[in-house]
């Protein structure tokens, strides 16, 4: 069942090779803590078009805005009207119209903050028609975020997989990595050597596994965890038949048995020396077929000194979050975490292996430098273990970027958690920690800036609308909370629940990027499993819009299209429409801060 203000779209029969995309109908009664799509008769054309809202819902403390787009007179009022009865409970005037240049539109805003009552309830407008509908609640985003993590558990490769609330069901795909193939030759690794690198989950729409996105993966997972457990309890994730041992057994949160299928990957993927191989794929893309069907030989490819240090980071957090559940893992992962920081001791420079045929069938995730990812493994064992010889390196070679103004989280750069860990250590100087927070919440204090000046009020700049603008705003929102646990302020946390409000649906173009969550919601994303199995896995985040292209749907039409605008809901638009393990990361990090 859909939670509460949660509804969906769905996919009618294809016509002309493209699918027809129909509205939802009306909402429903909260009966379970999973959304799944469901199917709803058609709506009037007009909802959702002009008036834009968070199709999830607004915690009843929280400020609630709805963003209203077109030309209306001076002091145009709108109203709430409750969803159920039609009754008109609260009325407002709009704000002055706002130029928003992402969007290239005339946007107002509608400020209903002031009304508190929980249900289910549309913003209406005259010469606009009506929003989505949403909830009004004081924990709208449980169900959201419990959809969002569960669907990792249905990316999971080498296992069957029959799933009652999705209906997914299919055969274990690629086995073939127990006995997966070395690539290249260099002393250490010999060339055709067999090692076992099974399990973990697929990257995204491909089959493709790899270090770099996993680390930040599970690294945002556990540090939304140990912020807030309370977010996450207990049988949660309702895991399907089968796929429920490791949370019975061990007594950990599913949340962390789920994150815990992806280390044991990676603890897989390192080396003896402690080095930690890049990823793991067929030599050619495949095509839009189930996993099981996918025989290709599966190589391991590449070397990288800046993933081995995400590895680090990575492992040497794990080994503090599971400590109380599973000691023995626990200790397994430090002990890894300390054999990679030893390999990248004794090799200081940035290391990047790429060998002819490495990319013809998975992603590149190539990056020559690696000072952010070493502040980050250092950082890390250091609060872990407390030996001030971390502490000695980091603030030796790596003093700079403690003070720098930090990025959000990415594949590409983790000094954000870097920062985070050496500034949480118990051994660190306060010296350090003013440094740091002084550099976090400067970077928070820009970020305001950019969205006050922004219609729809999110952190993204112009040319911020490229591949997982979605993600990078999500990010942006979180990087404003950590700087809110360092230093309160209700701006920052403010700003960060409007980065939230843009991932499910108070977007220019309507979308809630995440699907099976909301109204409107993605479709046909660019992913193998759905395509394949005609299943949509509820809780995907796809990248979204992306002004400059990158695959011949979009770049056929994205110079007709704003920036903001630029996103197409069609399987072949990879550079705005396909999921990634990391694009849901920072959105599960980000709706729990708001989760009671």
């Amino acid at each position: 069942m859909l939670a509460a203000g949660l509804l969906v779209l769905f996919v009618s029969e294809s016509k002309g090779g493209k699918d027809v995309i129909m509205n939802e109908g009306s909402p429903t009664t909260p009966t379970d803590s999973i959304v799944q799509p469901s199917a709803a008769p058609a709506a009037q054309p007009e909802v959702g078009t002009k008036v834009k809202v968070d199709q999830v819902g607004y915690g009843t403390k929280h400020t609630k805005l709805a963003i209203v787009e077109g030309e209306y007179p001076a002091e145009a009022s709108f109203a709430l009207i409750d969803a159920v009865s039609g009754e008109q409970v609260f009325t407002g005037i709009l704000t002055d119209p706002i130029q928003d240049e992402a969007s290239q539109q005339v946007v107002r805003h509608a400020d209903f903050s002031e009304f508190q009552t929980s249900g289910v309830y549309q913003i209406a407008v005259e010469g606009a028609g009506n929003s989505y509908p949403f909830e009004i609640g004081d924990n709208p985003y449980q169900a959201a975020l419990a959809t969002i993590m569960r669907s990792y558990t249905l990316q999971r490769a080498g296992v069957d997989i029959d799933d009652p609330i999705t209906g997914l069901k299919q055969k274990a795909g690629h086995t073939q990595d127990a006995k997966a193939e070395i690539f290249f030759d260099d002393g250490v690794s010999h060339k055709g050597a067999v090692i076992d690198v099974s399990g973990g989950w697929y990257d995204a729409g491909d089959y493709g596994k790899y270090i770099p996105p996993a680390a930040v993966t599970v690294a945002q997972i556990m540090l939304a965890y140990d912020l807030n457990p309370g977010a996450f309890p207990m049988g949660q994730l309702k895991l399907p038949e089968g796929l429920q041992s490791l949370e019975k057994q061990q007594s950990m949160p599913d949340v962390l048995a789920e994150v815990k299928v992806e280390l044991e990957w990676m603890l897989r993927m390192q080396r003896a020396d402690g080095a930690v191989y890049h990823k793991v794929s067929g030599a050619e893309w495949t095509g839009f077929v189930t996993p099981d069907t996918d025989t290709q030989t599966r190589y391991v490819f590449g070397l990288t000194s800046y993933g081995t240090a995400q590895f680090v980071g990575a492992a040497a957090l794990g080994a503090r979050i599971y400590k109380p559940f599973d000691h023995e893992f626990s200790e397994m992962l430090l002990a890894a975490a300390e054999k990679a920081q030893s390999f990248l001791t004794a090799n200081p420079s940035a290391l990047f292996r790429q060998d002819p045929g490495q990319d013809n069938g998975s992603g590149g995730y190539g990056k020559t430098t690696d000072t952010e990812e070493r502040l980050w493994a250092l950082a890390e064992l250091f609060r872990t273990t407390g030996d001030i010889k971390y502490s000695d390196t980091l603030t030796k070679q790596f003093d700079f970027l403690l003070k720098r103004s930090p990025q959000a989280v990415n594949w590409g750069n983790t000094q954000l958690l870097g920062q985070w860990a050496y500034y949480n250590a118990e051994k660190t100087e306060d010296q350090w920690k003013v440094m740091i927070r002084k550099a976090i919440t400067s970077r928070a204090d820009e970020l305001i800036v950019q969205t006050e000046a922004d219609g729809y009020l999110n952190t993204l700049k112009l040319t911020e609308y490229t591949w997982a603008s979605v993600k990078t705003g999500a990010a942006n929102g979180c990087l404003l909370m950590i700087a809110n646990v360092m230093q309160p302020n209700e701006t920052y946390e403010a700003a960060a629940l409007e980065q939230l409000h843009h991932v499910f649906g108070r977007s220019a173009t309507g979308y809630s990027y995440v699907t099976g969550i909301g109204s409107r919601f993605p479709v046909v994303p660019h992913h193998r499993i759905n395509s394949s199995t005609g299943v949509l896995i509820p809780g995907l985040v796809v990248g979204g819009p992306n002004r400059y292209g990158g695959d011949p749907d979009l770049d056929r039409v994205k110079d007709k299209l704003a920036p903001a605008k630029a996103y197409l809901d069609v399987r072949g638009s990879y550079s705005s429409n396909e999921y990634a393990i990391d694009y849901n990361a920072p959105v599960v990090l980000l709706a729990s801060f708001f989760i009671e």
